[in-house]
Protein backbone atom coordinates (compact mmCIF):
# COMPACT_ATOMS: atom_id res chain seq x y z
CA UNK A 1 0.00 0.00 0.00
CA UNK A 2 2.56 2.43 0.78
CA UNK A 3 4.59 1.69 -2.62
CA UNK A 4 1.58 2.58 -4.20
CA UNK A 5 0.58 5.86 -2.22
CA UNK A 6 4.50 6.34 -3.06
CA UNK A 7 4.04 5.79 -6.69
CA UNK A 8 0.93 8.37 -6.74
CA UNK A 9 2.64 11.07 -5.18
CA UNK A 10 5.50 10.92 -7.67
CA UNK A 11 2.54 11.16 -10.29
CA UNK A 12 0.58 14.25 -8.72
CA UNK A 13 3.95 15.75 -7.97
CA UNK A 14 5.22 15.67 -11.74
CA UNK A 15 2.02 16.93 -12.99
CA UNK A 16 2.32 20.03 -11.05
CA UNK A 17 5.87 20.68 -11.48
CA UNK A 18 5.14 20.53 -15.44
CA UNK A 19 2.11 23.09 -14.48
CA UNK A 20 4.69 25.46 -12.72
CA UNK A 21 7.68 25.30 -15.50
CA UNK A 22 4.99 25.49 -18.73
CA UNK A 23 3.33 28.57 -17.04
CA UNK A 24 0.30 30.06 -18.41
CA UNK A 25 1.50 29.50 -22.53
CA UNK A 26 -0.12 26.50 -22.35
CA UNK A 27 -3.76 28.27 -22.42
CA UNK A 28 -2.46 28.62 -26.43
CA UNK A 29 -4.62 27.09 -28.87
CA UNK A 30 -2.76 24.20 -30.22
CA UNK A 31 -4.67 23.79 -33.20
CA UNK A 32 -2.27 27.15 -34.01
CA UNK A 33 0.80 26.76 -35.84
CA UNK A 34 2.91 26.94 -33.05
CA UNK A 35 6.35 25.45 -32.29
CA UNK A 36 7.23 21.65 -32.43
CA UNK A 37 7.67 20.26 -28.89
CA UNK A 38 10.65 18.77 -30.24
CA UNK A 39 12.89 19.43 -33.30
CA UNK A 40 14.89 16.81 -35.58
CA UNK A 41 17.80 17.25 -37.47
CA UNK A 42 20.70 15.38 -39.62
CA UNK A 43 23.93 15.69 -38.76
CA UNK A 44 25.72 13.19 -41.34
CA UNK A 45 24.47 11.86 -44.59
CA UNK A 46 26.51 9.31 -46.27
CA UNK A 47 26.44 7.25 -48.96
CA UNK A 48 29.32 4.35 -51.02
CA UNK A 49 31.27 7.17 -52.33
CA UNK A 50 29.79 10.63 -50.20
CA UNK A 51 29.70 12.40 -46.74
CA UNK A 52 27.64 15.08 -46.28
CA UNK A 53 28.27 16.81 -43.03
CA UNK A 54 25.55 19.63 -41.71
CA UNK A 55 25.98 22.51 -39.11
CA UNK A 56 23.36 25.12 -38.13
CA UNK A 57 24.95 28.01 -35.44
CA UNK A 58 23.37 30.64 -34.05
CA UNK A 59 24.03 34.60 -32.98
CA UNK A 60 22.27 36.62 -30.70
CA UNK A 61 23.09 40.24 -31.64
CA UNK A 62 21.48 43.10 -29.85
CA UNK A 63 20.28 45.85 -32.41
CA UNK A 64 22.95 48.89 -33.29
CA UNK A 65 19.86 51.13 -34.33
CA UNK A 66 15.57 50.86 -33.92
CA UNK A 67 13.52 52.48 -36.10
CA UNK A 68 10.16 53.28 -34.21
CA UNK A 69 7.31 53.98 -36.01
CA UNK A 70 4.20 56.23 -34.74
CA UNK A 71 0.97 57.38 -36.63
CA UNK A 72 -0.40 61.00 -36.40
CA UNK A 73 -3.64 61.80 -38.22
CA UNK A 74 -5.56 65.07 -37.71
CA UNK A 75 -9.35 66.42 -38.93
CA UNK A 76 -10.44 70.14 -40.58
CA UNK A 77 -13.11 70.90 -42.50
CA UNK A 78 -10.41 72.02 -44.76
CA UNK A 79 -7.59 70.53 -46.30
CA UNK A 80 -5.03 73.98 -45.54
CA UNK A 81 -5.80 73.85 -41.70
CA UNK A 82 -5.81 70.39 -41.53
CA UNK A 83 -2.55 70.19 -42.82
CA UNK A 84 -1.16 73.20 -40.86
CA UNK A 85 -2.76 71.83 -37.82
CA UNK A 86 -1.07 68.85 -38.21
CA UNK A 87 2.47 70.12 -39.13
CA UNK A 88 2.08 72.46 -35.93
CA UNK A 89 1.73 69.47 -33.67
CA UNK A 90 4.01 67.35 -35.63
CA UNK A 91 6.83 70.25 -35.02
CA UNK A 92 5.95 70.78 -31.60
CA UNK A 93 6.62 66.94 -30.86
CA UNK A 94 10.34 67.02 -32.79
CA UNK A 95 11.10 70.03 -30.36
CA UNK A 96 10.28 67.79 -27.80
CA UNK A 97 12.14 64.89 -29.07
CA UNK A 98 15.58 67.25 -29.63
CA UNK A 99 15.25 67.74 -25.71
CA UNK A 100 15.95 64.16 -25.14
CA UNK A 101 18.52 64.01 -27.76
CA UNK A 102 17.10 63.08 -30.83
CA UNK A 103 18.13 64.72 -33.79
CA UNK A 104 15.23 66.38 -36.62
CA UNK A 105 17.76 64.38 -39.02
CA UNK A 106 16.84 61.16 -37.55
CA UNK A 107 12.99 61.90 -38.01
CA UNK A 108 11.14 61.23 -41.77
CA UNK A 109 7.43 62.00 -41.50
CA UNK A 110 6.30 60.35 -45.16
CA UNK A 111 2.96 61.28 -46.05
CA UNK A 112 0.00 58.42 -45.75
CA UNK A 113 -3.35 59.42 -46.57
CA UNK A 114 -5.50 62.10 -47.47
CA UNK A 115 -9.20 61.16 -46.98
CA UNK A 116 -12.65 63.22 -47.30
CA UNK A 117 -14.43 62.73 -43.95
CA UNK A 118 -18.36 61.95 -43.76
CA UNK A 119 -20.81 61.92 -40.67
CA UNK A 120 -25.01 61.50 -41.10
CA UNK A 121 -27.86 63.62 -39.54
CA UNK A 122 -31.11 61.57 -37.82
CA UNK A 123 -34.52 63.23 -38.21
CA UNK A 124 -37.30 60.82 -37.73
CA UNK A 125 -36.48 57.96 -39.76
CA UNK A 126 -34.40 59.69 -42.43
CA UNK A 127 -30.37 59.32 -42.15
CA UNK A 128 -28.78 61.84 -44.18
CA UNK A 129 -24.94 61.39 -44.84
CA UNK A 130 -23.16 64.62 -45.04
CA UNK A 131 -19.30 65.62 -45.97
CA UNK A 132 -17.80 67.06 -43.00
CA UNK A 133 -14.18 67.93 -43.29
CA UNK A 134 -10.61 66.05 -44.54
CA UNK A 135 -8.24 63.72 -42.82
CA UNK A 136 -5.03 63.76 -43.31
CA UNK A 137 -2.45 60.75 -41.90
CA UNK A 138 1.23 60.79 -41.71
CA UNK A 139 3.92 58.73 -40.06
CA UNK A 140 7.12 59.48 -38.02
CA UNK A 141 9.46 57.05 -38.64
CA UNK A 142 12.38 58.04 -35.70
CA UNK A 143 15.69 56.66 -35.21
CA UNK A 144 17.17 55.48 -31.92
CA UNK A 145 20.19 54.10 -30.60
CA UNK A 146 18.64 53.29 -27.29
CA UNK A 147 15.39 51.35 -26.53
CA UNK A 148 15.67 52.85 -23.27
CA UNK A 149 14.05 56.11 -24.54
CA UNK A 150 10.93 54.61 -26.27
CA UNK A 151 9.24 55.46 -22.86
CA UNK A 152 10.20 58.68 -22.87
CA UNK A 153 9.41 59.20 -26.31
CA UNK A 154 5.47 57.85 -26.04
CA UNK A 155 4.58 60.00 -23.33
CA UNK A 156 6.09 62.90 -25.49
CA UNK A 157 3.86 61.99 -28.07
CA UNK A 158 0.65 61.53 -26.02
CA UNK A 159 1.02 65.62 -25.80
CA UNK A 160 0.59 66.23 -29.31
CA UNK A 161 -2.50 63.40 -29.40
CA UNK A 162 0.16 61.04 -30.76
CA UNK A 163 -1.15 57.35 -29.66
CA UNK A 164 -0.69 54.92 -32.68
CA UNK A 165 2.61 53.57 -31.98
CA UNK A 166 2.78 51.63 -35.63
CA UNK A 167 6.25 49.91 -34.94
CA UNK A 168 9.94 49.22 -33.88
CA UNK A 169 12.12 47.69 -36.16
CA UNK A 170 15.64 46.28 -34.82
CA UNK A 171 19.05 46.70 -37.29
CA UNK A 172 22.76 46.12 -37.65
CA UNK A 173 25.00 47.61 -39.21
CA UNK A 174 27.47 45.26 -40.83
CA UNK A 175 26.18 41.67 -41.69
CA UNK A 176 29.02 40.74 -43.76
CA UNK A 177 30.68 41.01 -40.49
CA UNK A 178 27.80 38.73 -38.73
CA UNK A 179 27.73 35.74 -41.71
CA UNK A 180 31.67 35.60 -42.03
CA UNK A 181 31.13 34.93 -38.06
CA UNK A 182 28.35 32.42 -38.34
CA UNK A 183 30.61 30.81 -41.11
CA UNK A 184 33.68 30.42 -38.86
CA UNK A 185 32.11 28.56 -36.58
CA UNK A 186 30.02 26.64 -38.47
CA UNK A 187 32.95 25.26 -40.35
CA UNK A 188 34.46 24.29 -36.82
CA UNK A 189 31.37 22.53 -35.42
CA UNK A 190 31.50 20.70 -39.41
CA UNK A 191 35.45 19.77 -38.59
CA UNK A 192 34.55 18.29 -35.29
CA UNK A 193 31.98 15.96 -37.10
CA UNK A 194 34.36 15.28 -39.61
CA UNK A 195 36.38 13.86 -36.21
CA UNK A 196 33.94 12.13 -34.85
CA UNK A 197 33.34 9.86 -38.56
CA UNK A 198 36.52 9.08 -39.10
CA UNK A 199 37.12 7.85 -35.60
CA UNK A 200 33.65 5.68 -36.07
CA UNK A 201 34.09 4.58 -39.44
CA UNK A 202 36.51 2.19 -41.03
CA UNK A 203 36.10 4.72 -44.67
CA UNK A 204 38.40 7.32 -45.00
CA UNK A 205 37.88 10.96 -45.96
CA UNK A 206 39.64 12.21 -48.61
CA UNK A 207 40.95 15.34 -49.26
CA UNK A 208 38.43 16.47 -51.97
CA UNK A 209 35.51 18.75 -50.87
CA UNK A 210 32.85 21.38 -51.40
CA UNK A 211 30.52 23.52 -49.59
CA UNK A 212 26.86 22.15 -50.65
CA UNK A 213 24.86 24.42 -49.56
CA UNK A 214 24.47 27.90 -46.62
CA UNK A 215 21.34 28.89 -45.59
CA UNK A 216 21.52 32.28 -43.86
CA UNK A 217 18.17 33.45 -41.66
CA UNK A 218 17.70 36.62 -39.85
CA UNK A 219 15.19 36.67 -37.20
CA UNK A 220 13.76 40.28 -36.40
CA UNK A 221 12.37 40.09 -32.71
CA UNK A 222 9.12 41.87 -34.15
CA UNK A 223 8.03 38.45 -36.03
CA UNK A 224 8.77 36.49 -33.00
CA UNK A 225 6.00 37.27 -30.75
CA UNK A 226 3.29 34.69 -30.37
CA UNK A 227 -0.12 35.12 -28.43
CA UNK A 228 -2.31 33.13 -26.49
CA UNK A 229 -5.97 34.14 -24.68
CA UNK A 230 -5.39 35.20 -20.96
CA UNK A 231 -5.58 32.51 -19.05
CA UNK A 232 -9.07 32.05 -17.29
CA UNK A 233 -11.63 29.04 -16.07
CA UNK A 234 -15.00 29.78 -16.52
CA UNK A 235 -18.08 29.40 -14.47
CA UNK A 236 -21.16 27.69 -16.87
CA UNK A 237 -24.84 29.06 -17.46
CA UNK A 238 -27.44 27.25 -17.73
CA UNK A 239 -30.40 28.72 -19.14
CA UNK A 240 -32.33 25.79 -19.09
CA UNK A 241 -33.59 26.97 -23.04
CA UNK A 242 -35.06 29.64 -21.75
CA UNK A 243 -34.56 33.78 -23.15
CA UNK A 244 -34.93 34.93 -19.43
CA UNK A 245 -31.32 35.37 -19.11
CA UNK A 246 -28.75 37.34 -20.52
CA UNK A 247 -25.23 36.68 -20.24
CA UNK A 248 -22.84 39.40 -19.51
CA UNK A 249 -18.99 38.59 -20.84
CA UNK A 250 -15.88 40.60 -19.09
CA UNK A 251 -12.94 41.18 -21.39
CA UNK A 252 -10.79 38.53 -21.44
CA UNK A 253 -6.97 40.57 -22.71
CA UNK A 254 -4.73 38.72 -24.75
CA UNK A 255 -1.17 37.97 -23.97
CA UNK A 256 2.13 37.88 -26.44
CA UNK A 257 5.41 36.45 -25.55
CA UNK A 258 8.66 36.68 -27.18
CA UNK A 259 9.45 33.09 -28.75
CA UNK A 260 13.16 32.44 -29.97
CA UNK A 261 14.24 31.08 -32.86
CA UNK A 262 16.78 28.41 -31.54
CA UNK A 263 13.90 26.28 -30.12
CA UNK A 264 12.42 25.26 -33.76
CA UNK A 265 15.51 25.77 -35.79
CA UNK A 266 17.54 22.68 -33.38
CA UNK A 267 21.01 24.60 -33.93
CA UNK A 268 24.20 23.04 -32.91
CA UNK A 269 25.75 26.28 -31.52
CA UNK A 270 24.49 29.37 -30.17
CA UNK A 271 26.68 32.07 -29.74
CA UNK A 272 26.79 35.40 -27.91
CA UNK A 273 24.13 34.73 -25.18
CA UNK A 274 22.37 37.98 -24.43
CA UNK A 275 19.39 37.00 -22.45
CA UNK A 276 17.09 38.01 -21.36
CA UNK A 277 17.79 41.49 -23.64
CA UNK A 278 15.83 40.77 -26.72
CA UNK A 279 18.04 41.64 -30.12
CA UNK A 280 17.89 39.95 -33.96
CA UNK A 281 18.85 36.54 -34.04
CA UNK A 282 21.20 35.48 -37.46
CA UNK A 283 21.61 31.68 -37.87
CA UNK A 284 23.56 29.81 -40.82
CA UNK A 285 23.34 26.33 -42.08
CA UNK A 286 25.83 24.87 -43.81
CA UNK A 287 26.39 21.91 -45.55
CA UNK A 288 29.50 20.27 -47.02
CA UNK A 289 30.13 16.90 -49.24
CA UNK A 290 33.54 15.10 -49.07
CA UNK A 291 34.31 12.21 -51.10
CA UNK A 292 34.85 9.05 -49.20
CA UNK A 293 38.48 6.85 -50.46
CA UNK A 294 37.09 3.19 -51.70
Amino acid sequence: MKQHLTIILLTIWSTISYAQIAGNQVYQNNNRNQTPVSVNKSSFVSTDSTLIINANVLLNKEADYYLMTVGVKGEAKTVVACNQDLNNRIDLFLTDLGKIGIKEEDVYADFISQTKVYDHSIEGNVITEFFDGFEIRKNLIIKLRKLAVIDEIIELASKQEIYDIIKVEYFNDDLDKIYDGLFDEAMKVIEDRKGKFSKHSSIRISDTYRIVQDNFGVHNPQSMYKQYDEAFESSVVNTNYSGNYVKKTVRKDKTFYYEGAQNRLGVDKAMDEIAPVIGIQYNLGLSVIYDLVR
